[in-house]
């Protein structure tokens, strides 16, 4: 079972003064919420981590950016055009993935909120230990499950339940709106959420 390295993990260990975190991809599952915190913190997560000393080079992808507003009741907007994606590295290095998370945890939100696009090449097998909603912002979203493709174009919604083992694929690009639940969804499932699958 892979270790699970959450944004609490990446916090405690830069109140420890730790820089670095070793994350070898054969051994642990990296959150969104700590790659992002990790960026924000300054901390590196090495997933190319082994017994060999890690790379002087070696640091956490973008997180990407957005612009928002807190109001004092709670209440949070996120300026649509003001989006970023970072790189999302969840799904392989080998995949080019932009996502952004806009509302977290930290937001005192049970859910999590973003935006995620990739294009044709850069599809990619993954299973849901969490349920999650898919708004299809631009482009084509194709949703593989049982040998079946369900496909969604801009303004068209997906539900995908807890236990879903699909491919997020697109025949040319897409731009996703999408809700998880619970927000600390790699917590709640101990160490087996949202993972690429083979």
């Amino acid at each position: 079972m892979k270790r699970v390295i959450s944004a609490e993990h990446i916090q405690q260990a830069h109140a420890a003064g730790e820089t670095r975190m070793a994350a070898p991809r054969s051994q642990t599952l990296v959150t969104p919420a700590a790659w992002t915190t990790a960026a924000a913190l300054g901390v590196a997560i090495d997933q190319d981590a082994a017994a060999d000393p890690p790379l002087p080079e070696t640091r956490a992808p973008d997180p990407g950016s957005c612009a928002r507003e807190v109001d004092a009741s709670g209440v949070v907007l996120v300026r649509g055009g003001s989006v970023r994606l970072g790189r999302f590295d969840g799904a392989g290095p080998d995949r080019d993935i932009g996502l952004t998370d806009v509302i977290t945890a930290r937001d005192g939100a049970p859910m999590t909120a973003g935006v995620m696009a990739w294009h044709r090449k850069d599809s990619f097998p993954w299973a849901l230990d969490y349920d999650e909603i898919d708004l299809v912002l631009e482009g084509v979203l194709q949703i593989h499950i049982d040998g079946r493709v369900l496909e969604g174009r801009a303004g068209d919604v997906f539900y995908l339940p807890k236990g879903s083992r699909i491919v997020f694929g697109t025949p040319s690009r897409t731009r996703v709106f999408y809700v998880t639940y619970p927000a600390d969804w790699a917590t709640a499932a101990a160490g087996l959420a949202g993972r690429p699958v083979a």
